[in-house]
């Protein structure tokens, strides 16, 4: 059965649309053949009617040709059904960048080739060139191979927007992937399914949010016998499907092939002979691709757990219904969905209302982390999938998402969440603004960090690791929950097509409110977390986030690695790790050095050029931010492009300045509880050192019994601390005022019977805001001393007088942080030991309860 190909086909993330309805590419390779009177290399019209007659019947929907195809071809294929993407040829094989009449012929015969054929309804698109050789891309330089590649796809969809656009590369040139592409396409021969499905995992996060297609894959059956083609073919789709690529274009149709001037008779790669008689890899397509059908495909899953997907929302009206919407329609058998309202006071309960399906359960406002638990408290799944009530999901979400959580040994899973086209420029420009959520691969296989509006883990993982902090209301918590997920030893997988679409921030208002929560939570997974994070508070990656690279002229270029002499046959990209000095030069950190230099020059002129060198550097990378950045091409202007700079300049400001507020807000006790004093009884009162304090217990009493009291008392009279999370030297960090803190560390040592020796030191640490003072009034002593005739001593009193202050504080921290340190003792039942090593016997045996565990006082349980 025959239908004509009325509508054209777009991309939409990872996949291809028609309507509302997916697309998967069913393709193979036509021709070339020898070329007729007019120059045509497609064969006779009667010869093409039958070919795509049996092409329909193996249920194939694209037919790729090499040369621009004469107009009565298009209309054949069109009448059948069939759409063609066109390969334009040009002299690739030549140093074609050199002499400017060899560039300006190739974009002219692009622009007539696309000109000729503007508008007819067979054209799914066009590959603007085909392999262009590794050593003479090498010769040339990638990136002016890659933005010669881009003009032709300009002025291809100058003429002819509704087509689609790309280039087809291969291994050898994996890096040339333009980045105004509609769809990735890659011609790929291996004979290993194994190798051929990691690959091609590597190949979809490479590309990024463009559809992936193969361009070409096929075995020759002279060579090997007609059953290992059916076999191999078979395996192909069935991996091009588990890895959720947009479709397939086999090579080639049939054994006649007429290249270089002459027939190739030594090679047989077709699906049928020359003859046009079946081969038995056609019966196998024929079954693997489903007749005329042209949606996805998709395997059965080995397993299909329940899954509760859970949505966690805080006046979210404005998009959940859309969320809900999507949610109702996913492709997979056994799941719930469940909508937790964190005490929103717009109209979400009135939207919830209309998806009955939904169970909805509303909570007073206590965070985001508290939401995800308050979900999986009442979820019924196995597995605990989440996403946000701003996002869309893809029809098969789940199903790619769970198919690749069950393919392995893993705790969870993640996928990518993708901006939905934008409403305006402004939006547009947010969306390619710094600072959204991203995943953060270890390999092409495993995640370090997925956002937490697009994960799934076993229920046994969450209740692992304790479930979400919830201390992280706003942001950070699925940071936070994914490296406890890898410091217990589990492993989080990544699926490159369990698509999300996540609305980012409508406005520029919003979006630096938005950086400014991402702010507060790096301030709190830094105490958590120490070890992932830089000197200036940014996280510390150990993966990379992957996807098509831009190459430019300054930060982060990326690595190829070319192969000896240039002739590697898989010569792969490796994005550059995130650059140190540029993160420097864009932090807070830098930019407060740079006001301060600023005014210092007022005093020193010798010193006024510093800090405008300083401020250019900071502005050069928020230039490459903006070169490189992506905007939707329709809202890609001058201006857009400016704004994206001057949100690339502001983000780390926004985001660094809120790490430091929130370190002052949360990390401080306040001065009233610092100023209290313990009640303890004489027997309890330590004398001596406040660095140490030794205590000791004939009933196996330790340090966990200790450390289980001091965490008690901490939260009772409301103290402010860290515990440790297993990279510190410390048990506890006690916080105290703008200039000290407090460590806390313990040890026993074990005597036998019972008989227990706790040792507990106190070091006081400075804080941030005490180094700033004392450089500040470092340097205006120094420029004052500078500038007078005599030493003046006023200011170095004054300054001496400062240093005291300091000292005295700090003293009165410890002497505090120490009552309680004897207080917590007394309470757990420890005995202090006197001056003369011996222990000193309470007034009274206290109470006790077996508040640590004794296992590890650094665990999640600890209070």
């Amino acid at each position: 059965m025959t239908q004509t190909t009325t509508s054209r086909i777009f991309p939409k993330a990872k996949f291809f649309f028609e309507g509302e309805k997916k697309f998967f590419v069913k393709g193979v390779t036509y021709g070339p053949f020898k070329p007729d009177a007019q120059g045509d290399y497609v064969g006779s019209p009667e010869r093409v009617d039958a070919d795509v007659a049996l092409m329909r019947e193996a249920g194939l929907n694209i037919v790729r040709i090499y040369h621009s195809p004469p107009r009565w071809f298009l209309d054949h294929c069109a009448a059948a059904g069939i759409r063609i993407l066109v390969t334009l040829p040009w002299e690739k094989h030549i140093e074609f960048l050199r002499e400017r009449s060899t560039r300006k012929q190739i974009a002219e015969n692009v622009r007539a080739a696309v000109k000729t054929h503007a508008g007819h309804p067979a054209i799914f698109g066009y590959l603007v060139g085909n392999e262009i050789s590794s050593t003479m891309a090498r010769w040339l330089g990638t990136r002016r191979v890659i933005e010669f590649v881009e003009e032709l796809i300009q002025i291809g969809r100058a003429i002819d927007p509704d087509a689609l656009f790309s280039y087809a590369t291969y291994p050898p040139t994996e890096y040339l992937l333009p980045q105004n592409s509609d769809f990735s396409c890659f011609n790929v021969y291996l004979h290993n399914q194994r190798d051929f499905e990691g690959y091609l995992l590597r190949l979809q996060n490479l590309t990024g949010e463009h559809p992936l297609i193969l361009g070409e894959f096929g075995m020759d059956t002279i060579r090997h016998s007609q059953d290992e083609q059916a076999e191999m073919l078979g395996w192909h789709i069935d991996s091009v499907v588990k890895c959720g690529l947009a479709g397939t274009i086999l090579f080639t149709w049939t054994d006649e092939w007429f290249t270089g001037g002459q027939e190739i008779t030594e090679w047989a790669f077709g699906i049928v002979t020359r003859k046009r008689k079946p081969k038995k890899a056609f019966y196998t397509i024929q079954e693997k691709l489903g007749g005329n059908d042209s949606t996805s495909p998709h395997l059965p899953l080995p397993k299909t757990p329940f899954v509760s997907v859970i949505v966690c929302s805080y006046n979210g009206s404005r998009t959940l219904a859309a969320c809900l919407d999507s949610l109702g329609k996913l492709n997979y058998p056994a799941y719930e969905v469940i909508l937790v309202d964190d005490g929103s006071t717009d109209d979400t309960a009135d939207v919830a209302a209309h998806f009955p399906w939904v169970r909805y359960i509303h909570q007073s406002n206590h965070g985001l982390s508290h939401a995800r638990n308050a979900g999986v408290a009442a979820a019924k799944g196995e597995v605990l999938a989440y996403t946000d009530s701003d996002c869309m999901t893809d029809a098969d979400w789940l199903y790619y998402l769970i198919g690749t959580l069950v393919s392995g040994d893993y705790a969870g899973v993640g996928g990518p969440n993708i901006t939905p086209p934008a409403q305006n420029w402004i939006q547009a420009c947010v969306a390619a603004a710094p600072g959204g959520p991203n995943h953060v691969l270890l390999t092409d296989t495993v995640a370090e960090h997925i956002p937490g509006c697009n994960m799934a883990f076993y229920r046994w993982a969450f209740e692992g690791v304790g479930g979400f902090d919830p201390e992280y209301r706003k942001a950070g918590d699925d940071v936070d929950f994914c490296w406890r997920i890898q410091q217990a030893g589990w492993v989080i997988s990544f699926s490159p097509t369990a698509i999300v679409w996540h609305h980012r921030r409508f406005t520029l208002r919003a979006f630096l409110k938005q950086q400014d929560g991402y702010g507060e939570a790096e301030s709190l997974l830094r105490f958590k977390h120490l070890i992932f994070f830089g000197p200036t508070g940014t996280a510390k990656w150990r993966g990379q986030i992957y996807g098509t690279t831009r190459f430019t002229w300054f930060v982060n270029r990326p690595i190829i690695y070319h192969g000896i002499f240039g002739e590697g046959f898989f010569q792969s990209i490796y994005p550059a790790p995130q650059s140190e000095v540029a993160e420097y030069l864009s932090s807070i950190e830098w930019f407060a050095l740079t006001i301060f230099l600023f005014g210092l020059g007022i005093f020193l002129p010798g010193l006024r050029i510093v800090p405008y060198l300083m401020l250019g550097g900071t502005f050069c990378v928020a230039l490459s931010y903006m070169v490189r950045a992506r905007i939707e091409p329709k809202f890609d202007t001058v201006h857009a492009r400016l704004l994206v700079m001057i949100l690339a300049f502001a983000q780390p400001l926004v985001r660094g300045f809120s790490r430091y507020f929130t370190w002052l807000r949360f990390k401080r006790t306040p001065a009233n509880v610092i100023r209290k004093h313990e009640h303890l009884p004489e027997s309890a009162r330590s004398r001596g050192s406040l660095s140490r304090r030794i205590f000791w217990s004939e009933e196996g009493r330790d340090r966990h019994y200790f450390l289980g009291e001091i965490f008690r008392l901490l939260d009772e009279e409301g103290w402010r601390y860290s515990t440790d999370s297993g990279w510190n030297d410390w048990d506890i960090q006690i916080y105290g005022n703008f200039w000290w803190s407090i460590a806390l560390q313990t040890v026993t040592e074990y005597h036998g019977g019972g008989k227990c020796l706790t040792r507990i030191r106190l070091r006081n640490r400075v804080v941030i805001t005490m180094i700033i003072f004392n450089m500040i009034a470092t340097s205006l002593l120094i420029y004052h001393e500078v500038n007078v005739s005599h030493v003046d001593l006023w200011p170095i009193g004054f300054y001496l007088a400062f240093l005291g202050f300091l000292g005295t504080r700090a003293r009165a921290l410890k002497s505090r942080v120490a009552e309680l340190v004897d207080l917590a003792a007394f309470r757990a039942g420890l005995q202090r030991v006197s001056r003369k090593g011996k222990p000193v016997a309470p007034l009274a045996e206290p109470e006790l309860e077996v508040a640590v565990n004794a296992t590890d006082p650094a665990s999640p349980q600890l209070p």
